[in-house]
Formats: structure tokens, C-alpha cells, sequence
């Protein structure tokens, strides 16, 4: 029972602030996923023609990416493991800032 090992505190803040932003993310997803559903009922247009829709391209975006970087964590090399955890553990952090930059390239490009 004493060979349990126990992450360091800077390692352990990272996870924390991590998750949290991966929550934000997951938050304004859903809010925006929810808002182009009533949108396009009420007024019974598209769903893509909605301000929403851009920030739902780039928070589907930002999931398959980090599924392909957990399909690369069962890879058994060592280094391509570690830049798959640098790079899951980066987008996770920025995904708030990724789906801003998406949704409001995806309008301007759409002129929505």
C-alpha cells in the first residue's frame, strides 16, 4: 500500500484548469447547438443558415480532432504518444478560443 504514487500539485492544477476550459467549451456548444434548433423552428429557415451553425462546424471540428489525438494515444511509440497528449491537453485548453475563431471565420466567410 505505500508504492501508491501521487501526481505532483503543478501537474494536478494543469488537469484542473484543463477540464475546466474543456467545459466551457462543451457548454457553449451545447448553447449554441440549442439556439440554432429554436432559431430555425421560429422562424423556419435552415439550420445552416443560422449564426449558430459556424460555431457548431467548429465544435465538431474540435472533437474529431481530439479523437484522432486518443486514436493516436493507443500508439505504442513513446514520442508520437507524448505529442498526441501535448497536443489533446493544447486543444482541450484553447478550445473556448478555437470555436470563437471557427463560428466567426464560418459567418464572415458565409457574410451571415
Amino acid at each position: 500500500m505505500g508504492d501508491i504514487s501521487v501526481i505532483d500539485e503543478e501537474l494536478a492544477w494543469m488537469i484542473v484548469v484543463v477540464l475546466l476550459s474543456a467545459g466551457i467549451f462543451f457548454v457553449i456548444f451545447l448553447y449554441h447547438i440549442i439556439r440554432a434548433y429554436i432559431k430555425s423552428n421560429r422562424e423556419k429557415i435552415k439550420f445552416k443558415e443560422t449564426r449558430s451553425y459556424g460555431y457548431i462546424v467548429g465544435g465538431g471540428s474540435i472533437i474529431g480532432f481530439e479523437f484522432f489525438c486518443l486514436l493516436f494515444l493507443e500508439i505504442e511509440n513513446e514520442i508520437i504518444r507524448n505529442i498526441a497528449t501535448g497536443t489533446f491537453s493544447m486543444v482541450l485548453f484553447f478550445s473556448p478560443i478555437l470555436i470563437w475563431l471557427i463560428g466567426s471565420y464560418y459567418n464572415k466567410s458565409k457574410k451571415l
